[in-house]
């Protein structure tokens, strides 16, 4: 084989490698403790990112005596825009609330719910309430909630903590330092759940 055949093999190579690298899915894995009156169950939150492609996959699962529940999250976003967010509530393995969310053109979303909600909605926040785990919203007032289909409100507290005011008087906290996301405190009624973050190694790279 001649030096220039040699060559022109290492080059293709060098350029198939680089190839590789560039198209590589990046992995983040989260996992938090869920803690009321004492561990109750786990959080794991896993991002991968492909070029233009996000997708965040959050899987809570709570076990008290007799009663399994589960919240599962699942979004899809393409150029920073929400194509596709998915909402469940499980009780002992059974759906008992859900929200789908498709983006069907340029400003429309189509929205379903278990309560037989089937309604055309805007998404004027393209900040969902997912990326909280990872993206400290700062000088952001409005944050998209895959849950309910609409903006809320997030106030920013100070210090790196800020608070989510949700439906019926409810809110979450979430505690950033150096804009990871350490702990989250959820307010239900008379109750008060936290979620405190496992330490993680450095992050994962996979390719395809």
């Amino acid at each position: 084989m001649s030096f220039f055949m040699q060559r022109n093999l290492l080059i293709l190579f060098f350029i198939f490698f680089l190839a590789l690298i560039v198209n590589q899915i990046c992995a983040q894995p989260l996992e938090y403790n869920i803690i009321w009156f004492g561990k109750i169950g786990k959080l794991y939150i896993n991002k991968t990112v492909k070029d233009d492609y996000a997708h965040i996959e959050i899987n809570s699962e709570v076990k008290i005596p007799f009663v399994k529940l589960n919240w599962i999250t699942s979004i899809e976003s393409l150029n920073g825009k929400l194509k596709n967010a998915n909402y469940s509530q499980l009780l002992n393995g059974k759906k008992r609330e859900f929200t789908d969310i498709t983006n069907i053109n340029d400003s429309s979303w189509q929205m379903i719910t278990e309560k037989g909600i089937n309604n055309k909605i805007k998404v004027n926040q393209p900040f969902c309430t997912s990326r909280l785990y990872y993206e400290e919203p700062v000088d952001l007032e409005y944050v998209f909630s895959e849950r309910f289909g609409k903006s809320l409100e997030i106030v920013d507290r100070g210090n790196g903590r800020y608070r989510l005011l949700l439906p019926d008087d409810n809110h979450c906290e979430y505690f950033y330092e150096n804009g990871i996301c350490k702990e989250v405190k959820a307010k239900n009624g008379g109750r008060t759940i936290k979620m405190v973050l496992v330490d993680q190694p450095q992050k994962q790279e996979e390719t395809l």
